[in-house]
Parts: structure tokens; sequence; C-alpha cells
């Protein structure tokens, strides 16, 4: 069986320990020949997964041997995900409506309740990991905006809840719905989701942390793979049909990629250390510019998008 099959069918417990490189190389896979949207939709129905099944007992019991410094660096990288979700499911239902065919419309409708459980996942692990034991939902996520970058709320709060708006005015509007697809399914879904997961998840496996979100929070970057490869070959159909789409997905593509790869950015403070350890600070964010660019090709265009820092040489 290859990585990319046994990642496609592995269970909850069986992805606690697959390197999520192996879930990543499913996008890789499906670039090379997309699936249809109706082999998308079967997809989903074969890696349908429970969020109220997980069992976080060990993960409970790490957290009870760390210090407030600890938990709080861990709300900390995980609370702008927690919101990512929530904001996407928020903005999903018009994307539904505007979809010009029905194929598109009951792939898209599946992303709906995919995004719906990523949020009840993280508030599970908000609320029982974490302990943020605020009386609502709406609260947790009020303190996770907290942990959020000025360049990650302009993209998961801002752009989302603007063409969500907009598109729920105008449903019918091609160039929006494109430009919509670009936002969702290709920056924050497609560059900063798959990149920021990468991130997470090797450092929780290369640690031994919380392998019950583990497995959770890669059953969500698997739920997302299919989500890209929507995007990328919903946007390969319009612009195939329609050469004038080009220029909306690059007019996104220089609205949103900058604070999308500006995200990935290590922070100003963490870069003494990184480099200390030899450590290369940049690697996420190119990954994310890698990666975009990867799925711009494929649609059928050769666009540049921002450049990052390259690798130190130590």
């Amino acid at each position: 069986m290859s990585l990319d099959l046994a990642a496609e069918t592995a269970s909850i417990q069986q992805l606690q320990q697959t390197p999520i490189d192996n879930v990543l190389k499913i996008i890789d896979h499906g670039l090379a020949q997309l699936p249809t949207y109706r082999e998308l939709y079967y997809r989903w129905e074969r890696q349908h997964w429970q969020a109220h099944e997980i069992d976080f007992t060990v993960d409970i019991q790490q957290l009870d041997q760390m210090s407030d410094a600890d938990i709080s660096e861990i709300i900390t990288i995980t609370a702008s995900f927690f919101q990512g979700e929530a904001s996407v499911t928020d903005a999903l239902a018009p994307y539904v409506m505007a979809m010009p065919d029905e194929e598109m419309r009951f792939f898209v409708t599946t992303q709906l309740v995919d995004e719906a459980r990523h949020t009840i996942f993280f508030d599970r692990f908000f609320t029982e990991v974490l302990n943020v034991d605020d009386e609502h939902i709406e609260e947790r996520l009020l303190l996770a905006r907290e942990f959020m970058s000025p360049a990650m709320r302009f993209i998961l709060i801002d752009s989302l809840a603007d063409i969500t708006q907009r598109l729920q005015r105008e449903p019918k509007n091609g160039k929006l719905l494109v430009e919509a697809v670009v936002l969702y399914h290709i920056i924050t879904e497609g560059t900063m989701g798959v990149a920021g997961q990468r991130k997470l998840l090797e450092y929780f496996r290369q640690k031994d942390l919380f392998p019950a979100f583990r497995g959770g929070f890669t059953a969500v970057a698997r739920d997302e793979s299919r989500h890209v490869l929507f995007g990328v070959k919903f946007l390969r159909d319009m612009l195939q049909q329609d050469p004038a789409y080009g220029e909306v997905i690059q007019a996104a593509i220089q609205r949103y990629a900058p604070a999308a790869l500006g995200a990935l950015a290590p922070d100003a403070s963490e870069l003494p250390t990184l480099l200390a350890r030899r450590e290369d600070p940049w690697l996420t964010q190119r990954y994310g510019q890698a990666s975009l660019t990867k799925k711009l090709k494929v649609i059928g265009l050769n666009i540049e998008v921002p450049t990052v820092k390259p690798a130190p040489v130590f």
C-alpha cells in the first residue's frame, strides 16, 4: 500500500502516528490528476470521522505536567486554527448557493459539514484539554482572537467576512465567486492552512505531545486536502470556460497572498533563538509559497507570488 493510500484510509487512531507529509502528499497526487467533483464527494463519504469519539485522556494527562507558560504557548499556537475553522464555517453557506452546477454544490455542502466538525473538534480541545471553560463557544472564540496576528485577522476574519457578504448579495456574480474560491480554497486552506498544519503537527509528533489532538488535526488536514483539490479544479474549469477569469485570480492573489505568507513568517523576537539552534525560521513560509505556486500552475496560470527569505547558511 502506498503512503498516499494508507493516509487516505487511516483511522483516527492510525492518524495519530501518521506523519503530516503523508497526508499532504494526497494533494500532490491529486494535482497530478485532478479528481472529479463526484469523486471528491465519494472520498468525503469514505473518510468520515466523528469529533465526539476522540478520547483526550492522554492529552489531558500530558497537559497536567506542563507549566503555565507552556500551556499559554499551546493556546497561542492553536488559537488561530480554532478561530479559522469557525470563520470558514460561517462563510461557506453563500458559496454553496453561488456554485454554478449541482455537482459543485453537492461537494461544497460536504465542506460546510467538515468545517463545523473541525470547529467542534477544536472547541473540545480548548475546553477539555486546555481548560478554557467559558460558558459559550462564542466566548472561547473571542479569547482565541486575542492571540491572532494582524495578518491572520485580515485573512480569517476581515476578508472572509467581506467576501461572504458580497457573495450573499450577488450569488450569480462569477467573478466574485472566483475571487471567493481563491481566498478560501487557495489562500486560506491551500497556503496558510497546509503550511501551518505541517509545522504544528510535526512539532507535536517530534515531541510526542497530544496524541488525540494529532489524530484529530491530521484528520482535519485530510479533509482539507479534498477542499483544496476542489478549489484548484473549480478555478481551472472556470479559467478554461473564460480566460478573463485569469485576471480575477491574479488580482485576488495580489490582494491576499502577501498577508497569508506574512502570517507564516516567524515573529522577530523568535529569530535569535531559532538561528542559534541552527533552525530555518522561514521554512514554513517557503513551504506555503511553494505550495501556492504549485497550485497556480495546475490551475493554468504562471503568477509571480511574493518572495520569502532564502534558507540561512550555517
